[in-house]
């Protein structure tokens, strides 16, 4: 597996399906190539995803800076990795900096599968977007001879223009291993009611994240705690920004144990996106996290979660404003009995997102078990 992030440094769709495959074969996991000067969270090891026992963790570096020739130079070190390790099969989630592997794969008749989790906006620079939109996805995608995996409607509906042989598949959380989790149709009702509520937010402070309406809602409920837990490169701006807000903390980055302590000590959780094409095709980890600890999440109405919602409108409903929020967050604190009615769906509907139905999923694709082919 060509990885999406360094081990250790996030978790999410790479490392939990690594988890997954390890349990059927041994997985090498080659983090990404990470370029000189690389700040990016996805290139820092901050050892907050345990090691295991069948997962062989490759790190590796590049003497580039990202541009061109890290492009480059990536493609051929991902061919001698794949070269060198002879797998049964190859996981990427990257269309820059894998079509050579993919194709020794097709010569050597070995199987490919290509992740499509991200949209090409989401990287950096710009030349990087447009040679991903205009050739490196197509490439991938079409080389990939056991097929593409897509997390949401919008990416699977992308991709299947370009391979037919395509399934979507959202991504999920690992149930098995989250510290302090709620059993299933169970609340803990005992009179604990925090004698203050409090709203939070986990995740990376990217460009694609909206605080304003958190800021808002703040200042419009003196009364309640945000919690902000994470990290940016605009974290010292945000704090600035929200000096004045004596109800809202930054705890910055945290070990993965400790994040979902937090998380079980709020009432609500937040995605607070700004609304573009990129948002509109990401299916967030953070929002089956946080149904996995029993919380309602209010977002902001992106197109993905507005369809995830469909199924689930209790434990997912929307904002479009500060004000917005604040009503819903003010709704909440009023009413227990539909917090706690929220939070059990949140615990109900988790199950369809665990990560040993989803690697189970497509497991069988890989292998090419047609029951596995429905894409929706």
């Amino acid at each position: 597996m060509i990885g999406p992030a360094v081990w250790g440094s996030v978790w999410g769709h790479g490392p939990e399906f690594a988890r997954y495959l390890s349990k059927h074969a041994k997985v090498s996991y080659y983090n990404p190539v990470v370029p000189v000067g690389a700040s990016a969270p996805s290139f820092a090891e901050t050892n907050s995803y345990p090691e295991l026992e069948r997962v062989e963790v490759i790190k590796r570096t590049s003497r580039f800076r990202l541009g061109i020739l890290y492009g480059l130079a990536m493609e051929w070190q991902n061919l001698l990795a794949v070269a060198k390790s002879n797998p049964d099969c190859l996981v990427t989630y990257f269309p820059l900096g894998s079509v050579l592997a993919f194709l020794w794969c097709r010569l050597k008749k070995k199987k490919s599968l290509f992740v499509f989790a991200d949209f090409p906006e989401i990287l950096r620079p710009r030349l990087a977007q447009f040679l991903a939109r205009r050739f490196f996805l197509a490439a991938t995608a079409r080389l990939a001879t056991a097929g593409c995996v897509a997390t949401s409607r919008l990416l699977f509906e992308d991709i299947q223009k370009v391979s037919p042989k395509s399934i979507l598949v959202p991504n999920g959380v690992n149930l098995s291993s989250l510290p302090g989790r709620p059993e299933p149709g169970h609340i803990d009702d005992s009179g604990k009611w925090r004698s203050t509520f409090t709203a939070g937010f986990v995740g990376y402070f990217g460009k694609w994240v909206d605080f304003e309406p958190l800021f808002q809602a703040a200042r419009l409920c003196p009364m309640m705690n945000f919690l902000i837990i994470g990290e940016g490169p605009n974290r010292a701006e945000l704090v600035t920004r929200a000096h004045d807000l004596k109800n809202i903390d930054f705890t910055g980055p945290l070990p993965h144990d400790e994040v979902f302590r937090r998380i079980a000590g709020m009432d609500v959780c937040l995605i607070p996106f700004k609304l573009n094409q990129t948002t509109d095709r990401v299916n967030p980890v953070k929002l089956f996290e946080y149904w996995a600890m029993g919380k309602p999440v209010l977002a902001s109405p992106c197109l993905e979660l507005r369809r995830i919602a469909e199924t689930a409108p209790r434990a997912l409903s929307f904002f479009s404003s500060g004000e917005d929020l604040a009503e819903a967050l003010t709704n909440y604190c009023q009413d227990r009995q539909a917090l706690h009615e929220a939070s059990a769906e949140a615990l109900r509907v988790v199950g369809d997102y665990d990560w040993e139905k989803l690697g189970e999923r497509i497991l069988r694709f890989i292998e090419g078990d047609p029951s596995s082919l429905p894409g929706v």
